[in-house]
């Protein structure tokens, strides 16, 4: 069994992100820059990734590398179309989905890894397209956040998502021995 402390960096090696820091403009660029790399970071990685590590986990009960990598494209799915919601419903909520469900569907186990970060590919470039033509000022709009009961501006968002997609190149990293 593993220690508590062991598991918790585990779990988060890039440390867990913080609800309710401010952002700046400037901070929500330095995300979407980091964004711009991401997908490219995750090919990269894939090109040297050992495929015998993809039924891995990075620790007792986590979940695959596979699974991971399928998981990316579901966060940035709705990674896309939460920030549709914000910008285009008034008192917008962002709409929960169950992780842990969706990591058990077929489509998580879906072993063509390359096609899952050309689709991650893909769907950055549509919304960093959209992030990047908005005015400064629409950063500041807001999405109540449900699950964890918070209300959650664009610039939040971003550096949510910005987070995660790293969040979860780490546990890859871990799996492959990096």
């Amino acid at each position: 069994m593993q220690a508590a402390e062991e598991i918790e960096k585990l779990r988060y090696p890039a440390g867990r992100f913080e609800f309710g820091k401010h952002y700046t403009f400037e901070n929500t660029k330095r995300s979407i820059d980091r964004l711009k790399d991401f997908p490219q970071s995750l090919e990269d990685f894939f090109r040297n990734f050992k495929k015998e590590n993809l039924n891995k986990t990075y620790r007792d009960g986590g979940w695959t590398a596979l699974q991971l990598f399928n998981h990316l494209v579901d966060v940035y799915i709705n990674a896309y179309m939460r920030t549709k919601w914000l910008l285009a419903e008034q008192d917008a909520i962002l709409k929960p989905y169950n992780e842990n469900e969706c990591a058990k569907l077929a489509d998580s186990k879906y072993k063509n890894v390359e096609d899952s970060i050309m689709l991650i590919k893909f769907l950055f470039d549509r919304w960093l397209f959209l992030l990047e033509s908005l005015p400064q000022e629409t950063f500041n709009k807001t999405i109540y956040h449900p699950e964890y009961k918070v209300t959650i501006s664009l610039h939040e968002l971003v550096a949510m998502y910005e987070w995660h997609g790293y969040h979860h190149l780490a546990h890859l990293k871990i799996i492959n021995g990096n």
